[in-house]
């Protein structure tokens, strides 16, 4: 016994077809995969963080060392854990989380749950930042 399909049910398969592939290619050509690794922890020391802004001394192309900062981006709290949504606006895990320490390339944390009772201690690594002549740039 043959089946066939109906032109309703042909109609619905190239609609979620349709929905897939563009919720693939959003979620593929979304800012967060866009960020390559951070570099700035190779060529800077004494990294610090005091809200969102990380600072650093940072070597110079001249042999030198500046002290320079940038605000983080993208990084937030969701329900307990640091996730980086690729996005450019500040930081804000800074809000709900605490006890936040650089280490290297990597943001630690403990960050409250939606609840507010429960902290979870995480990290993430910082994507994107590099030593560009003494300063921290994305």
């Amino acid at each position: 016994m043959a089946t066939t399909t109906t032109n309703l049910e042909q109609f619905y398969f190239r609609i979620i077809t349709v929905f897939s592939l563009t919720l693939l290619t959003t979620i593929v050509a979304s800012p967060a995969f866009a960020r390559s690794p951070s570099t700035f922890q190779n060529s800077c020391r004494n990294t610090s963080l005091k809200s969102n802004v990380l600072s650093a001394i940072c070597r110079k192309r001249d042999g030198g060392e500046q002290k320079t900062g940038i605000i983080l981006r993208g990084i937030n709290n969701r329900d307990g854990f640091l996730v980086d949504d690729g996005g450019n606006s500040p930081a804000s895990f800074q809000a709900s989380c605490f006890g936040a320490a650089v280490i290297g390339d990597e943001l630690l944390a403990n960050c409250f749950k939606i609840n507010r009772t429960n902290a979870v201690f995480n990290k993430i690594k910082i994507q994107g930042i590099r030593n560009e002549n003494g300063n921290l740039k994305y």
